[in-house]
């Protein structure tokens, strides 16, 4: 599981562009978002960096925990 911070996430706005940008890389991953703590949780197959670069490409800032 792939637990990242992403700040600038603050709406289910946000929490549903990051999902699609995740689906984008893997149509099978799980992805979690608790806006309150401002983080996903992703279960994926593919690589994190890869992942995380598409969350980026989306416009969101994020660092792993």
């Amino acid at each position: 599981m792939l637990v990242l911070k992403v700040p600038d996430m603050s709406c289910g706005g946000c929490a549903a562009t990051i999902k699609k940008a995740v689906h984008a890389v893997d149509p099978a991953a799980t992805v979690e978002a608790d806006l309150a703590a401002k983080q996903v949780s992703i279960g994926s197959a593919a690589d994190p960096a890869v992942v995380s670069a598409a969350i980026q490409q989306a416009g969101y800032r994020n660092t792993g925990l």
